[in-house]
Protein backbone atom coordinates (compact mmCIF):
# COMPACT_ATOMS: atom_id res chain seq x y z
CA UNK A 1 0.00 0.00 0.00
CA UNK A 2 1.27 3.16 -0.85
CA UNK A 3 1.71 6.88 0.99
CA UNK A 4 -1.52 7.94 -0.40
CA UNK A 5 -3.49 4.78 -0.14
CA UNK A 6 -2.06 4.56 3.24
CA UNK A 7 -3.51 8.48 4.13
CA UNK A 8 -7.14 7.44 2.51
CA UNK A 9 -6.91 4.12 4.92
CA UNK A 10 -6.65 6.34 7.94
CA UNK A 11 -9.27 8.94 6.95
CA UNK A 12 -11.63 6.09 5.16
CA UNK A 13 -10.91 3.71 7.43
CA UNK A 14 -13.14 0.93 5.67
CA UNK A 15 -10.90 1.02 2.60
CA UNK A 16 -9.26 -1.49 4.36
CA UNK A 17 -11.69 -4.34 4.05
CA UNK A 18 -12.86 -2.98 0.66
CA UNK A 19 -9.63 -3.39 -0.75
CA UNK A 20 -8.53 -7.12 1.16
CA UNK A 21 -12.20 -8.65 0.93
CA UNK A 22 -12.59 -12.14 0.24
CA UNK A 23 -15.20 -13.81 -1.69
CA UNK A 24 -15.69 -16.22 1.29
CA UNK A 25 -16.70 -13.50 3.58
CA UNK A 26 -19.75 -12.53 1.23
CA UNK A 27 -21.91 -15.31 2.22
CA UNK A 28 -21.66 -14.88 6.10
CA UNK A 29 -21.66 -11.15 5.32
CA UNK A 30 -24.99 -11.54 3.45
CA UNK A 31 -26.98 -13.31 5.99
CA UNK A 32 -25.47 -11.06 8.83
CA UNK A 33 -27.06 -7.87 6.68
CA UNK A 34 -30.46 -9.11 6.17
CA UNK A 35 -30.42 -10.13 9.73
CA UNK A 36 -29.74 -7.53 10.97
CA UNK A 37 -32.07 -5.24 8.61
CA UNK A 38 -35.00 -7.91 9.86
CA UNK A 39 -33.72 -6.65 13.77
CA UNK A 40 -33.40 -3.11 12.66
CA UNK A 41 -36.43 -2.74 11.13
CA UNK A 42 -38.40 -2.91 14.60
CA UNK A 43 -36.15 -1.19 16.87
CA UNK A 44 -36.28 1.83 14.52
CA UNK A 45 -39.92 2.43 14.81
CA UNK A 46 -40.04 1.33 18.22
CA UNK A 47 -36.73 3.64 19.59
CA UNK A 48 -38.21 6.38 17.24
CA UNK A 49 -41.91 6.19 19.47
CA UNK A 50 -40.07 6.27 22.63
CA UNK A 51 -38.29 9.69 21.55
CA UNK A 52 -41.81 11.05 21.32
CA UNK A 53 -41.37 10.73 17.07
CA UNK A 54 -43.31 8.90 14.36
CA UNK A 55 -41.69 5.99 12.98
CA UNK A 56 -39.93 7.45 10.14
CA UNK A 57 -37.76 9.64 12.06
CA UNK A 58 -36.12 6.17 12.91
CA UNK A 59 -35.67 5.27 9.52
CA UNK A 60 -34.61 8.59 8.26
CA UNK A 61 -31.93 8.08 11.86
CA UNK A 62 -30.83 4.76 11.00
CA UNK A 63 -30.62 4.77 6.95
CA UNK A 64 -27.68 7.77 7.36
CA UNK A 65 -25.82 6.01 10.29
CA UNK A 66 -25.25 2.53 7.88
CA UNK A 67 -23.70 3.72 4.94
CA UNK A 68 -21.48 6.64 7.15
CA UNK A 69 -20.24 4.26 9.97
CA UNK A 70 -19.92 1.45 7.58
CA UNK A 71 -17.18 4.14 6.02
CA UNK A 72 -15.50 5.84 9.06
CA UNK A 73 -15.79 3.08 11.16
CA UNK A 74 -12.94 1.04 12.29
CA UNK A 75 -15.12 -1.93 13.82
CA UNK A 76 -16.25 -4.71 11.55
CA UNK A 77 -19.25 -5.26 13.14
CA UNK A 78 -20.60 -2.46 15.10
CA UNK A 79 -24.29 -1.91 14.77
CA UNK A 80 -25.02 1.60 14.19
CA UNK A 81 -27.69 3.40 14.75
CA UNK A 82 -30.71 3.96 17.01
CA UNK A 83 -30.42 3.23 20.51
CA UNK A 84 -32.80 3.65 23.37
CA UNK A 85 -30.88 5.37 25.81
CA UNK A 86 -29.81 8.44 23.53
CA UNK A 87 -32.81 9.06 22.49
CA UNK A 88 -34.46 9.01 26.10
CA UNK A 89 -31.59 11.42 27.18
CA UNK A 90 -32.09 13.85 24.01
CA UNK A 91 -35.93 13.52 24.49
CA UNK A 92 -36.05 14.71 27.88
CA UNK A 93 -34.14 17.99 27.36
CA UNK A 94 -36.30 18.14 23.69
CA UNK A 95 -39.63 17.95 25.78
CA UNK A 96 -39.15 20.79 28.09
CA UNK A 97 -37.70 23.05 25.52
CA UNK A 98 -40.47 22.09 22.91
CA UNK A 99 -43.55 23.42 25.33
CA UNK A 100 -46.03 20.54 23.56
CA UNK A 101 -45.33 21.58 19.89
CA UNK A 102 -44.45 18.34 17.76
CA UNK A 103 -42.82 20.07 14.95
CA UNK A 104 -40.54 22.18 16.98
CA UNK A 105 -39.76 18.79 19.32
CA UNK A 106 -38.98 17.47 16.19
CA UNK A 107 -36.35 20.10 15.29
CA UNK A 108 -35.18 20.40 18.27
CA UNK A 109 -34.66 16.45 17.93
CA UNK A 110 -32.49 16.98 15.47
CA UNK A 111 -30.67 19.54 16.22
CA UNK A 112 -29.39 17.60 19.62
CA UNK A 113 -28.55 14.84 16.62
CA UNK A 114 -26.64 17.92 14.76
CA UNK A 115 -24.86 19.05 17.73
CA UNK A 116 -23.93 15.35 19.52
CA UNK A 117 -22.25 14.89 16.43
CA UNK A 118 -19.90 18.34 16.41
CA UNK A 119 -19.21 17.43 19.74
CA UNK A 120 -18.34 14.40 19.04
CA UNK A 121 -15.77 15.14 15.65
CA UNK A 122 -14.40 17.74 17.68
CA UNK A 123 -13.36 15.33 20.05
CA UNK A 124 -11.92 12.72 17.72
CA UNK A 125 -9.85 15.86 16.10
CA UNK A 126 -8.99 16.19 18.98
CA UNK A 127 -8.21 12.86 19.60
CA UNK A 128 -9.95 12.92 22.86
CA UNK A 129 -10.79 9.32 22.50
CA UNK A 130 -9.35 8.57 26.43
CA UNK A 131 -12.49 10.12 27.89
CA UNK A 132 -14.65 7.13 27.95
CA UNK A 133 -12.23 4.97 30.37
CA UNK A 134 -12.74 7.76 32.60
CA UNK A 135 -16.17 6.21 33.72
CA UNK A 136 -15.37 3.27 36.27
CA UNK A 137 -17.46 0.13 35.72
CA UNK A 138 -19.58 0.68 38.68
CA UNK A 139 -20.77 4.29 37.55
CA UNK A 140 -21.50 2.58 33.66
CA UNK A 141 -23.40 -0.17 35.14
CA UNK A 142 -25.49 1.96 37.58
CA UNK A 143 -25.99 3.96 34.46
CA UNK A 144 -26.89 1.86 32.38
CA UNK A 145 -29.47 -0.21 34.85
CA UNK A 146 -31.13 3.06 35.10
CA UNK A 147 -31.24 3.73 31.74
CA UNK A 148 -32.88 -0.06 31.64
CA UNK A 149 -35.43 0.61 34.18
CA UNK A 150 -36.28 3.76 32.87
CA UNK A 151 -37.09 2.66 29.33
CA UNK A 152 -39.23 -0.27 31.04
CA UNK A 153 -41.68 1.81 33.41
CA UNK A 154 -41.61 4.58 29.58
CA UNK A 155 -43.18 1.28 28.41
CA UNK A 156 -46.33 0.69 31.20
CA UNK A 157 -49.17 2.95 29.26
CA UNK A 158 -48.26 1.30 25.74
CA UNK A 159 -47.75 -2.24 26.87
CA UNK A 160 -50.88 -2.39 29.12
CA UNK A 161 -53.73 0.19 28.19
CA UNK A 162 -53.20 1.81 31.50
CA UNK A 163 -52.97 5.92 31.76
CA UNK A 164 -49.79 6.98 33.26
CA UNK A 165 -49.22 10.19 33.35
CA UNK A 166 -45.88 10.81 36.02
CA UNK A 167 -42.67 11.27 33.83
CA UNK A 168 -40.49 9.70 37.25
CA UNK A 169 -39.68 5.94 37.01
CA UNK A 170 -40.92 5.68 40.97
CA UNK A 171 -44.10 7.63 40.31
CA UNK A 172 -44.97 5.35 37.09
CA UNK A 173 -44.68 2.40 39.24
CA UNK A 174 -46.92 3.72 41.64
CA UNK A 175 -49.96 4.64 39.39
CA UNK A 176 -49.82 1.13 37.70
CA UNK A 177 -50.20 -0.43 41.03
CA UNK A 178 -52.95 1.97 41.79
CA UNK A 179 -54.88 1.90 38.29
CA UNK A 180 -54.40 -1.99 37.56
CA UNK A 181 -58.88 -2.31 37.04
CA UNK A 182 -57.77 0.15 34.33
CA UNK A 183 -55.69 -2.29 32.35
CA UNK A 184 -56.50 -3.52 28.52
CA UNK A 185 -56.96 -6.84 28.29
CA UNK A 186 -56.06 -7.01 24.42
CA UNK A 187 -53.62 -4.44 24.51
CA UNK A 188 -51.82 -6.34 27.27
CA UNK A 189 -52.34 -9.84 25.52
CA UNK A 190 -50.77 -8.24 22.27
CA UNK A 191 -47.75 -6.87 24.32
CA UNK A 192 -47.06 -9.35 26.41
CA UNK A 193 -47.26 -12.26 23.33
CA UNK A 194 -44.88 -10.73 21.90
CA UNK A 195 -42.73 -10.23 24.95
CA UNK A 196 -42.79 -13.83 24.66
CA UNK A 197 -41.94 -14.57 21.44
CA UNK A 198 -38.81 -11.86 21.80
CA UNK A 199 -37.81 -12.98 25.08
CA UNK A 200 -38.39 -16.82 24.19
CA UNK A 201 -36.79 -16.43 20.59
CA UNK A 202 -33.49 -14.84 22.43
CA UNK A 203 -33.24 -17.66 24.53
CA UNK A 204 -33.70 -20.84 22.59
CA UNK A 205 -32.50 -19.41 19.24
CA UNK A 206 -30.70 -16.07 19.13
CA UNK A 207 -29.57 -16.03 15.96
CA UNK A 208 -33.17 -15.39 15.14
CA UNK A 209 -34.32 -12.01 14.65
CA UNK A 210 -36.86 -12.77 17.51
CA UNK A 211 -38.44 -9.01 17.44
CA UNK A 212 -39.83 -9.02 13.36
CA UNK A 213 -40.80 -12.34 14.34
CA UNK A 214 -42.68 -11.13 17.44
CA UNK A 215 -44.34 -8.35 15.84
CA UNK A 216 -45.14 -10.51 12.91
CA UNK A 217 -46.92 -13.09 14.93
CA UNK A 218 -48.41 -9.75 17.18
CA UNK A 219 -50.06 -8.47 13.45
CA UNK A 220 -50.78 -12.23 12.95
CA UNK A 221 -53.46 -12.26 15.74
CA UNK A 222 -54.75 -8.55 15.59
CA UNK A 223 -55.77 -10.26 12.03
CA UNK A 224 -56.42 -13.49 12.80
CA UNK A 225 -59.17 -12.54 15.78
CA UNK A 226 -59.77 -8.75 14.81
CA UNK A 227 -58.83 -7.11 17.68
CA UNK A 228 -58.78 -3.45 18.46
CA UNK A 229 -55.44 -2.26 19.21
CA UNK A 230 -53.56 0.66 18.40
CA UNK A 231 -51.69 0.31 15.38
CA UNK A 232 -48.55 2.47 14.18
CA UNK A 233 -50.26 3.74 11.22
CA UNK A 234 -49.46 5.64 8.03
CA UNK A 235 -44.95 6.12 7.73
CA UNK A 236 -44.70 9.45 5.88
CA UNK A 237 -41.75 10.59 4.04
CA UNK A 238 -39.32 7.29 5.88
CA UNK A 239 -36.72 8.04 3.58
CA UNK A 240 -33.71 10.71 3.91
CA UNK A 241 -34.59 14.42 2.97
CA UNK A 242 -31.77 17.12 4.23
CA UNK A 243 -32.97 20.40 5.62
CA UNK A 244 -31.11 22.44 8.73
CA UNK A 245 -33.35 22.16 12.19
CA UNK A 246 -35.47 24.79 12.72
CA UNK A 247 -34.08 26.38 15.54
CA UNK A 248 -33.08 29.77 17.13
CA UNK A 249 -29.27 30.23 18.03
CA UNK A 250 -30.76 30.56 21.93
CA UNK A 251 -31.48 26.85 21.31
CA UNK A 252 -28.31 25.83 21.17
CA UNK A 253 -27.13 27.44 24.19
CA UNK A 254 -29.72 25.34 26.08
CA UNK A 255 -28.90 21.91 23.60
CA UNK A 256 -24.73 21.79 23.77
CA UNK A 257 -24.54 20.65 27.18
CA UNK A 258 -27.24 17.85 27.07
CA UNK A 259 -25.77 17.03 23.59
CA UNK A 260 -21.84 16.87 25.03
CA UNK A 261 -23.76 14.23 27.84
CA UNK A 262 -25.41 12.13 24.96
CA UNK A 263 -22.15 12.47 22.73
CA UNK A 264 -20.31 10.86 26.42
CA UNK A 265 -22.84 8.47 26.62
CA UNK A 266 -23.19 7.36 23.17
CA UNK A 267 -19.74 6.88 22.36
CA UNK A 268 -18.87 5.04 25.76
CA UNK A 269 -21.38 2.71 24.61
CA UNK A 270 -19.78 2.43 21.24
CA UNK A 271 -16.44 1.63 22.13
CA UNK A 272 -17.08 -0.82 25.14
CA UNK A 273 -19.04 -2.63 22.41
CA UNK A 274 -16.42 -2.45 19.80
CA UNK A 275 -13.57 -3.07 21.75
CA UNK A 276 -15.26 -6.09 23.44
CA UNK A 277 -16.21 -7.60 19.78
CA UNK A 278 -12.87 -6.75 18.47
CA UNK A 279 -10.83 -7.97 20.60
CA UNK A 280 -12.59 -11.60 20.05
CA UNK A 281 -12.25 -11.45 16.24
CA UNK A 282 -9.04 -10.28 17.21
CA UNK A 283 -8.37 -6.64 15.52
CA UNK A 284 -7.89 -3.22 16.47
CA UNK A 285 -10.37 -0.60 17.25
CA UNK A 286 -9.21 3.19 17.04
CA UNK A 287 -10.80 5.20 19.81
CA UNK A 288 -10.33 8.33 18.14
CA UNK A 289 -11.96 7.19 14.80
CA UNK A 290 -14.83 6.01 16.68
CA UNK A 291 -15.31 9.16 17.96
CA UNK A 292 -15.52 10.55 14.25
CA UNK A 293 -16.99 8.44 13.40
CA UNK A 294 -20.15 8.51 15.38
CA UNK A 295 -19.82 12.35 14.62
CA UNK A 296 -20.45 12.34 11.09
CA UNK A 297 -23.57 9.59 11.62
CA UNK A 298 -25.03 11.93 13.98
CA UNK A 299 -24.88 15.19 11.48
CA UNK A 300 -25.61 13.05 8.89
CA UNK A 301 -28.96 11.93 10.86
CA UNK A 302 -29.70 15.24 12.32
CA UNK A 303 -30.31 17.23 8.71
CA UNK A 304 -32.00 13.85 7.81
CA UNK A 305 -34.62 14.48 10.07
CA UNK A 306 -33.69 11.88 12.96
CA UNK A 307 -32.54 12.33 16.25
CA UNK A 308 -29.08 11.25 18.38
CA UNK A 309 -27.95 7.31 17.44
CA UNK A 310 -24.64 5.36 19.06
CA UNK A 311 -25.15 1.32 18.41
CA UNK A 312 -27.29 -1.50 19.52
CA UNK A 313 -25.30 -4.10 21.17
CA UNK A 314 -28.01 -6.63 19.70
CA UNK A 315 -27.40 -5.60 16.46
CA UNK A 316 -23.81 -5.82 17.05
CA UNK A 317 -23.10 -9.26 18.58
CA UNK A 318 -25.47 -10.44 16.56
CA UNK A 319 -23.09 -10.36 13.00
CA UNK A 320 -20.59 -11.33 14.89
CA UNK A 321 -21.98 -14.47 16.01
CA UNK A 322 -22.98 -15.13 12.42
CA UNK A 323 -19.79 -15.05 11.02
CA UNK A 324 -19.44 -11.69 9.26
CA UNK A 325 -16.56 -10.72 8.30
CA UNK A 326 -16.65 -7.02 7.22
CA UNK A 327 -19.23 -3.64 7.46
CA UNK A 328 -20.28 -5.06 4.39
CA UNK A 329 -22.83 -6.61 6.50
CA UNK A 330 -24.33 -3.63 6.89
CA UNK A 331 -24.56 -2.18 3.39
CA UNK A 332 -26.98 -5.06 2.56
CA UNK A 333 -28.54 -4.36 6.10
CA UNK A 334 -29.69 -0.74 4.38
CA UNK A 335 -30.47 -2.03 1.34
CA UNK A 336 -32.81 -4.35 2.53
CA UNK A 337 -34.35 -1.38 4.65
CA UNK A 338 -34.48 0.68 1.80
CA UNK A 339 -36.46 -1.77 0.19
CA UNK A 340 -38.43 -2.90 2.53
CA UNK A 341 -39.54 0.81 2.71
CA UNK A 342 -40.31 1.52 -1.07
CA UNK A 343 -42.41 -1.95 -0.95
CA UNK A 344 -43.63 -2.78 2.18
CA UNK A 345 -44.96 0.67 3.74
CA UNK A 346 -48.21 -0.28 3.98
CA UNK A 347 -47.07 -3.01 6.00
CA UNK A 348 -45.22 -1.59 8.94
CA UNK A 349 -48.93 0.16 9.17
CA UNK A 350 -50.79 -2.53 10.86
CA UNK A 351 -47.74 -2.77 13.56
CA UNK A 352 -49.61 -2.77 16.90
CA UNK A 353 -48.38 -0.15 19.49
CA UNK A 354 -47.87 -2.77 21.88
CA UNK A 355 -45.76 -4.70 19.96
CA UNK A 356 -43.24 -2.20 19.63
CA UNK A 357 -43.64 -1.34 23.32
CA UNK A 358 -42.59 -5.12 23.86
CA UNK A 359 -39.76 -5.11 21.73
CA UNK A 360 -38.51 -1.65 23.79
CA UNK A 361 -39.45 -3.95 27.01
CA UNK A 362 -37.27 -6.65 25.57
CA UNK A 363 -34.27 -4.24 25.00
CA UNK A 364 -34.84 -2.58 28.78
CA UNK A 365 -34.54 -6.30 30.07
CA UNK A 366 -30.86 -6.57 28.02
CA UNK A 367 -29.53 -3.73 29.52
CA UNK A 368 -30.40 -3.95 32.99
CA UNK A 369 -27.24 -5.36 34.22
CA UNK A 370 -27.78 -7.67 37.25
CA UNK A 371 -24.98 -9.70 36.00
CA UNK A 372 -22.77 -6.78 36.94
CA UNK A 373 -23.96 -5.91 39.83
CA UNK A 374 -22.89 -9.09 41.39
CA UNK A 375 -19.42 -9.13 39.47
CA UNK A 376 -18.40 -5.37 41.37
CA UNK A 377 -20.12 -6.78 44.71
CA UNK A 378 -17.97 -9.95 44.83
CA UNK A 379 -14.90 -7.22 44.01
CA UNK A 380 -15.69 -4.41 46.46
CA UNK A 381 -18.96 -3.34 48.40
CA UNK A 382 -17.77 0.23 48.03
CA UNK A 383 -17.95 -0.09 44.47
CA UNK A 384 -21.18 -2.23 44.51
CA UNK A 385 -22.75 1.09 46.53
CA UNK A 386 -21.58 3.26 44.14
CA UNK A 387 -23.04 1.58 41.22
CA UNK A 388 -26.51 1.37 43.18
CA UNK A 389 -26.08 5.28 43.41
CA UNK A 390 -25.47 5.76 40.44
CA UNK A 391 -28.41 4.37 39.13
CA UNK A 392 -30.77 5.71 41.76
CA UNK A 393 -29.62 9.23 40.75
CA UNK A 394 -30.85 8.21 37.30
CA UNK A 395 -34.19 7.04 38.13
CA UNK A 396 -34.62 9.66 41.08
CA UNK A 397 -34.13 12.92 38.87
CA UNK A 398 -33.46 12.44 34.95
CA UNK A 399 -30.91 10.66 32.56
CA UNK A 400 -28.62 14.13 32.24
CA UNK A 401 -28.46 14.39 35.83
CA UNK A 402 -27.44 10.68 35.60
CA UNK A 403 -24.96 11.11 33.00
CA UNK A 404 -23.28 14.18 34.61
CA UNK A 405 -23.37 12.41 37.73
CA UNK A 406 -21.31 9.17 36.38
CA UNK A 407 -19.11 11.99 34.60
CA UNK A 408 -17.85 13.80 38.55
CA UNK A 409 -18.56 10.48 40.80
CA UNK A 410 -16.24 8.94 38.56
CA UNK A 411 -13.51 11.71 38.83
CA UNK A 412 -13.91 11.72 42.49
CA UNK A 413 -13.31 7.87 42.59
CA UNK A 414 -10.38 8.23 40.27
CA UNK A 415 -8.82 11.08 42.59
CA UNK A 416 -9.81 9.47 45.87
CA UNK A 417 -7.81 6.62 44.64
CA UNK A 418 -4.91 8.50 43.45
CA UNK A 419 -4.99 10.98 46.61
CA UNK A 420 -4.85 7.38 48.73
CA UNK A 421 -2.54 5.07 46.87
CA UNK A 422 -0.88 2.42 48.14
CA UNK A 423 2.58 2.45 49.28
CA UNK A 424 4.73 0.29 51.23
CA UNK A 425 8.63 -0.07 52.74
CA UNK A 426 10.37 -2.41 51.14
CA UNK A 427 13.67 -4.60 52.05
CA UNK A 428 16.02 -6.60 49.88
CA UNK A 429 14.34 -9.46 48.74
CA UNK A 430 16.81 -12.46 49.85
CA UNK A 431 17.41 -14.90 46.82
CA UNK A 432 15.96 -12.31 44.27
CA UNK A 433 17.47 -9.65 41.90
CA UNK A 434 15.22 -6.57 43.56
CA UNK A 435 13.65 -4.91 46.65
CA UNK A 436 10.16 -6.07 48.37
CA UNK A 437 7.69 -4.86 50.59
CA UNK A 438 8.85 -5.72 54.13
CA UNK A 439 5.81 -7.68 54.47
CA UNK A 440 6.82 -10.46 52.52
CA UNK A 441 8.44 -13.40 54.29
CA UNK A 442 12.13 -13.38 51.99
CA UNK A 443 12.78 -9.16 52.74
CA UNK A 444 15.50 -8.51 54.31
CA UNK A 445 16.06 -5.02 56.17
CA UNK A 446 18.93 -2.97 56.29
CA UNK A 447 19.48 -1.37 59.69
CA UNK A 448 20.09 2.38 59.07
CA UNK A 449 18.30 2.21 55.98
CA UNK A 450 14.61 2.75 55.25
CA UNK A 451 13.13 2.30 51.29
CA UNK A 452 10.20 3.69 50.76
CA UNK A 453 7.37 2.92 47.34
CA UNK A 454 4.84 5.51 46.27
CA UNK A 455 2.32 4.52 43.96
CA UNK A 456 0.54 7.51 42.19
CA UNK A 457 1.78 10.68 40.61
CA UNK A 458 2.26 13.54 43.56
CA UNK A 459 0.21 16.33 42.91
CA UNK A 460 -1.78 18.77 45.32
CA UNK A 461 -4.81 15.78 46.26
CA UNK A 462 -1.87 13.89 47.75
CA UNK A 463 1.32 15.38 48.22
CA UNK A 464 0.45 16.12 51.99
CA UNK A 465 -0.48 12.81 52.62
CA UNK A 466 2.89 11.43 50.84
CA UNK A 467 4.62 13.90 53.59
CA UNK A 468 2.68 11.81 56.27
CA UNK A 469 3.17 8.48 54.95
CA UNK A 470 7.45 8.84 55.18
CA UNK A 471 6.65 9.92 58.53
CA UNK A 472 4.91 6.52 59.63
CA UNK A 473 7.31 4.66 57.49
CA UNK A 474 9.96 5.80 59.86
CA UNK A 475 8.31 4.99 62.89
CA UNK A 476 7.49 1.72 61.65
CA UNK A 477 10.40 1.01 60.13
CA UNK A 478 13.32 -0.83 62.67
CA UNK A 479 15.92 0.48 64.25
CA UNK A 480 17.51 4.62 63.14
CA UNK A 481 17.92 5.17 60.21
CA UNK A 482 20.62 7.87 58.65
CA UNK A 483 19.75 7.55 55.09
CA UNK A 484 16.37 7.14 53.18
CA UNK A 485 15.66 6.11 49.67
CA UNK A 486 12.20 7.10 47.88
CA UNK A 487 11.38 4.61 45.39
CA UNK A 488 9.90 6.86 42.74
CA UNK A 489 9.07 4.31 40.21
CA UNK A 490 5.01 4.34 40.47
CA UNK A 491 5.70 8.43 40.53
CA UNK A 492 4.49 9.18 37.06
CA UNK A 493 4.36 12.98 37.34
CA UNK A 494 4.65 16.01 39.96
CA UNK A 495 3.13 19.22 40.26
CA UNK A 496 4.23 22.34 41.88
CA UNK A 497 2.30 21.61 45.26
CA UNK A 498 4.05 18.31 45.39
CA UNK A 499 7.52 19.75 44.81
CA UNK A 500 6.64 22.44 47.38
CA UNK A 501 5.93 19.62 49.83
CA UNK A 502 9.47 17.70 48.68
CA UNK A 503 11.05 20.86 49.66
CA UNK A 504 9.87 21.38 52.87
CA UNK A 505 10.15 17.05 53.40
CA UNK A 506 13.76 17.31 52.57
CA UNK A 507 14.60 20.60 54.76
CA UNK A 508 12.97 18.08 57.64
CA UNK A 509 15.03 15.01 56.93
CA UNK A 510 18.49 17.27 56.40
CA UNK A 511 17.85 19.33 59.40
CA UNK A 512 17.36 15.65 61.07
CA UNK A 513 20.51 15.12 59.61
CA UNK A 514 19.35 12.27 57.34
CA UNK A 515 20.44 11.60 53.78
CA UNK A 516 18.03 11.64 51.17
CA UNK A 517 18.17 9.91 47.80
CA UNK A 518 15.63 9.16 44.98
CA UNK A 519 15.75 5.89 42.58
CA UNK A 520 14.16 4.79 39.74
CA UNK A 521 12.50 8.51 38.85
CA UNK A 522 11.81 8.89 35.38
CA UNK A 523 13.15 11.10 33.06
CA UNK A 524 9.85 13.56 33.17
CA UNK A 525 9.96 13.39 37.21
CA UNK A 526 13.96 14.25 36.76
CA UNK A 527 13.21 17.34 34.80
CA UNK A 528 10.70 18.56 37.20
CA UNK A 529 12.96 17.64 40.52
CA UNK A 530 16.18 19.53 38.87
CA UNK A 531 14.41 22.46 37.50
CA UNK A 532 12.75 22.94 40.83
CA UNK A 533 16.46 22.26 42.68
CA UNK A 534 15.64 19.31 44.01
CA UNK A 535 18.05 17.31 41.99
CA UNK A 536 21.47 18.42 40.63
CA UNK A 537 24.22 20.87 41.55
CA UNK A 538 24.53 22.04 45.05
CA UNK A 539 21.00 19.49 46.10
CA UNK A 540 21.44 17.69 48.92
CA UNK A 541 19.35 14.67 47.18
CA UNK A 542 20.94 12.24 45.42
CA UNK A 543 19.36 10.58 42.55
CA UNK A 544 19.87 6.72 41.62
CA UNK A 545 18.89 5.06 38.46
CA UNK A 546 17.96 1.68 40.68
CA UNK A 547 17.12 0.84 44.12
CA UNK A 548 20.51 -1.39 44.09
CA UNK A 549 22.79 1.62 42.50
CA UNK A 550 21.26 3.51 45.57
CA UNK A 551 21.58 1.23 48.66
CA UNK A 552 25.55 0.26 47.03
CA UNK A 553 26.06 4.01 47.22
CA UNK A 554 24.67 4.03 51.17
CA UNK A 555 26.69 1.18 51.78
CA UNK A 556 30.05 2.35 50.43
CA UNK A 557 29.04 5.70 52.77
CA UNK A 558 28.45 3.27 55.75
CA UNK A 559 31.45 1.75 55.13
CA UNK A 560 33.72 5.09 54.81
CA UNK A 561 31.76 5.92 57.98
CA UNK A 562 32.95 2.84 59.69
CA UNK A 563 36.36 3.40 58.78
CA UNK A 564 36.76 7.05 60.34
Amino acid sequence: MGIGERAAARSLPQLLWSRSYERAWLRWDVLAGLTVAAMLVPQAMAYAELGDLPPSAGFRAALMALPVYALLGTSRHLGAGPEPGTIVLAAATAAALSNGDPDRFAALMAATGVLVGVVALLAGLLRLGFVAELLSKPVLVGYITGVGLTLLTSQFQTFTGVSIDADNPFVRVGELLGRLDQVDATTLFIGSGTLAVILGLKRFAPSWPGALIGLGTAMLAVALFDLDVATVGEIDAALPSFEVPGIEWADVADLIGPAAGVALIGYTDNILTARSIASRHRYEVDANRELVALGAMNVAGGFAGGFPMSSSASRSFVPSSIGSRSQLSSVVTLVAVVVLLVVGQSLLADIPRAGLAAVIVAAAFAVIDVDGFRGILRVSRIEAVLAVVTCLAVLSVDLLFGVIFAVVLSLLILVARVARPSDAILGRGEGLAGWVDVDDERAHHLDGLLVYRFDAPLFFANAEHFRERVQWAMDLNPGVESTIILDLEGVGSVDSTAVDHLHELVDELERAELHVGIARANPQVIEVLERAGLLGPGSVVANHPTINAAVAAFEEQARGEADD
